[in-house]
């Protein structure tokens, strides 16, 4: 009688690849991590990950270095994320232009938005607001529209790049309220601000990170939160919703990740990191000065809000004609 071995052996495999995965794990981080962010310095993306790689540079012992690749609607960032060794020593912190924007305007786009990267989570979200020059003759919503609507394609809009959630806030508000402006498309958020404060655009499509700060200062004036619901660090800004057109949210999000093949260890590691972080007092306070809601990653709710933005946003794309070669 023989007694077969290979159930054994095959435990004792799997036991010894837990043991070196976990440890890997354990491992990590034991040299510098770069955190490349595909946007110029200053804008809403990399704002988070500079918070979050300084509390993470604290609590593992290694440098987090924030990275800024900007370029090609993120492409150039993203790209070189997703070609790069999976070992969680380069990571991308970027949102919906990389992940759900890009993915609708672009033909042969290098890279696949839920198959080229392992991915730690949402990280941060931010609502989008609406914003005018003090001069510009129009303090809300309905001045807006009417203002517009009687001298169409006389008044311009910026946004921080063609095909960026700040372009696609931009359309979302045109279908909504049939409002028609030109388009004038930034590199980035700061020289699109810089435009506003100085009255080279009128009207722009920001986030409320980049925003808080001029808003405060009186520099620039909201017309009006793009959310559902009114932020608490500027509750006298209406929203698009409540001027008229319910059911308008747009909001945007950062997500932290690596290269598709990062060991499962290491990307667990990062989201139990970011999870503590997020859940701090300081970074909670820091975070909501800005504007900013810290989140608990979870690889379920960045798959469930990039497949459903794909199709919110290739709706509004084909509607408006939309593309980017």
């Amino acid at each position: 009688m023989s007694i077969s071995t290979r159930p054994f052996k095959s435990g004792v495999f799997a036991s010894v690849m837990f043991v070196c995965t976990a440890a890997w794990g354990q491992a990590y981080p034991s040299k510098p991590v770069r955190i490349i962010v595909p946007f110029t310095a200053g804008g809403y993306a990399d704002v988070s990950a500079r918070i979050i790689a300084q509390a993470l540079t604290e609590r593992l012992g290694q440098p987090f270095v924030v990275d800024n690749r900007p370029g090609a609607g993120t492409v150039i960032g993203s790209e070189a994320v997703a070609r790069s060794q999976p070992d969680g020593y380069t990571l991308l912190a970027t949102g919906a232009s990389t992940f759900t924007v890009n993915p609708v305007l672009m033909r042969n786009l290098p890279y696949d938005p839920l198959k080229s990267f392992a991915v730690v989570g949402i990280v941060t979200r931010t609502p989008m607001v609406l914003l005018a020059h003090p001069s510009f003759p129009a303090d809300s919503v309905k001045d807006l529209v009417a203002l517009a609507g009687a001298n169409p394609g006389k008044y311009a809009y910026g946004s921080f790049g063609a095909g960026t959630i700040s372009h696609f806030a931009a359309e979302s508000f045109a279908a909504a309220t049939g409002v028609q402006m030109l388009h004038v498309p930034y590199k980035g958020s700061t020289p699109l601000m810089n435009d506003l404060i100085g009255g080279q655009v009128p009207v722009s499509f920001d986030t409320l990170v980049v925003a808080a700060p001029q808003m405060r200062s009186g520099k620039v004036k909201a017309l009006a939160m793009m959310t559902k619901d009114r932020t608490s660090l500027f509750p006298q800004v209406p929203t698009v919703a409540e001027s008229g057109y319910p059911g308008f949210d747009v909001s945007t999000w950062v997500a932290l990740a690596g290269a598709a093949g990062t060991p499962e260890a290491i990307i667990r590691k990062l989201r139990e990191e970011v999870t503590a972080i997020v859940s701090q007092r300081s970074v909670i306070e820091r975070f909501e000065a800005l504007g900013v809601e810290g989140v608990k990653p979870t690889a379920e709710e960045f798959t469930r809000n990039v497949q459903a933005d794909l199709q919110r946003f290739g709706k509004i794309a084909r509607d408006a004609g939309m593309k980017i070669e």
